[in-house]
């Protein structure tokens, strides 16, 4: 596994939200400001069009309309969406964000599989959210323990033990080297 960009994910997320939110205001913001669940109901088709045909950032926007409307007013203002954004760029993503908001965008496949694949792993804090550095961590987790699986099965006997100082090129020579000490012992 390569190390994952969480920040690519994250980044893919907010673009998509934003550019679906701006997009939506300029064409069919009813009081020019912001969005009403009504005016997330009768988008147009060729404003869908404008979208790429990326129908998940406007359903999130229509079916988590009442926690992103902050205030209350019954409108999601450029207010409400920069704080939502802030809170998902310092606390990031839910399971169920990253799969409305980046299962359809620009998002690498084997990125977006691994994380929801792993979620809970990679949430090592256990707010229900994961980070750009959650997930790099989780990579470089895998990674390390991927290594040291590999190297556990090293045994000595894999390795040899024969060694040379270089003044020997050859083993015989290192052995016939050593012979005189042989035998100036056994004749003692």
């Amino acid at each position: 596994m390569s190390i994952l960009n969480g920040q690519s994910l994250l980044s893919s997320a907010l673009a998509g939200l934003n550019t679906t939110y701006a997009t939506l205001v300029s064409a069919h913001s009813s009081s020019g400001k912001g969005l009403t669940l009504n005016d997330l109901a009768n988008v147009s088709s060729n404003t869908l069009l404008g979208l790429g045909n990326n129908y998940s950032f406007l359903q999130y926007l229509t079916t988590n309309f009442a926690s992103l409307d902050q205030d209350g007013d019954g409108e999601i203002s450029a207010s409400d969406m920069n704080n939502v954004m802030s809170t998902m760029q310092s606390k990031g993503l839910t399971y169920n964000e990253i799969q409305a908001l980046c299962l359809n965008g620009n998002v690498d496949n084997s990125l977006l599989s691994t994380v929801l694949q792993y979620f809970n792993k990679i949430d090592a804090n256990g707010d229900g959210r994961v980070t750009s550095e959650e997930i790099t961590k989780f990579s470089y987790d895998v990674q390390r323990y991927d290594v040291e699986a590999k190297y556990k099965s090293f045994r000595a006997s894999n390795t040899s033990l024969y060694y040379n100082d270089g003044v020997e090129d050859d083993l015989t020579s290192v052995l016939d080297s050593m012979r005189p000490t042989l035998n100036s012992n056994s004749k003692s």
